[in-house]
């Protein structure tokens, strides 16, 4: 039990609208039902994608973004950030300015490149030193990133070809990290990383994917944000945020 399993937790959700409902805010929102948590959206972008395609992301405005941060309406206490699709270096840094606002909030960053479908989901003119920028100036804020492989990868300039390699470039990051193992090595697919204090635990598989089911990585990252929230660790919350992702895809026959 975390300290404030007895309080309700907010979880302010900043990301991307997936018209197919599978992925960005569905999922998120999928999560926080869930583990009954109230939600806070903050629509950075909006995309034209499915599964196997992908094919533009619009960035919200930045005065509609601070509209609506504006009238956000939090609660002093129980309340966590994740973010998902940013799109743009603007939404990023807003999220930083809100973030310091509640400095006891825990701020999950999930750092998406690329949609399951290999489209871009930055805008062209901030790619160039987009990793750099992040690991300077969002992800020291941050309390856990939660890449996969290939963003780990992105991230860090490494090639990852091994465990080994994996664990060089967590060694890079200014905050800790769950290492999403949906895209790892064949050996360890499916091996949650939890990098901490520069400790690695490995979480094990805990459920036979048919398929690798979009909006995964979503659902994870806004289960860890929740958890933290209530005052459960890292690798308590990220065990947790596991189990949740499986019970919700047995749940939909993934």
């Amino acid at each position: 039990m975390g300290k404030n399993d007895t309080q309700q937790t907010t979880v302010v959700l900043w990301g991307g609208v997936d018209p197919g409902g599978q992925a960005g805010l569905a999922a998120d929102l999928q999560a926080a039902n869930a583990l009954g948590a109230q939600t806070r959206l903050v629509v950075t972008a909006l995309t034209a994608q499915g599964g196997n395609f992908w094919l533009a992301g619009w960035p919200v405005p930045d005065t509609h973004r601070e509209a609506v941060v504006k009238h956000l309406d939090l609660p002093a206490n129980g309340v966590a950030f994740k973010s998902g699709m940013l799109s743009t270096r603007s939404h990023a840094a807003a999220l930083m300015r809100l973030r310091k606002l509640h400095p006891s909030a825990p701020l999950v960053v999930d750092p998406l490149e690329k949609s399951s479908s290999g489209g871009l989901m930055w805008q062209a003119e901030d790619i160039a030193g987009l990793p750099a920028w992040l690991l300077q100036q969002v992800l020291p804020h941050a309390s856990v990133v939660t890449p996969n492989w290939p963003e780990l990868a992105w991230l860090t300039g490494r090639v990852l070809a091994s465990y080994a390699d994996a664990i060089a470039a967590l060694r890079l990051l200014p905050c800790a990290a769950v290492l999403k193992g949906g895209h790892a090595p064949e050996a360890l697919r499916g091996v949650d990383v939890v990098w901490e204090n520069g400790i690695a635990t490995e979480l094990q598989p805990t459920h036979m994917w048919a398929q690798s089911p979009r909006g995964t990585g979503c659902r994870l990252a806004t289960a860890i944000a929740i958890g933290l929230a209530r005052g459960e660790s890292l690798l308590a919350s990220t065990a947790a945020a596991k189990a949740l992702v499986a019970q919700l895809a047995e749940a939909q026959g993934v």
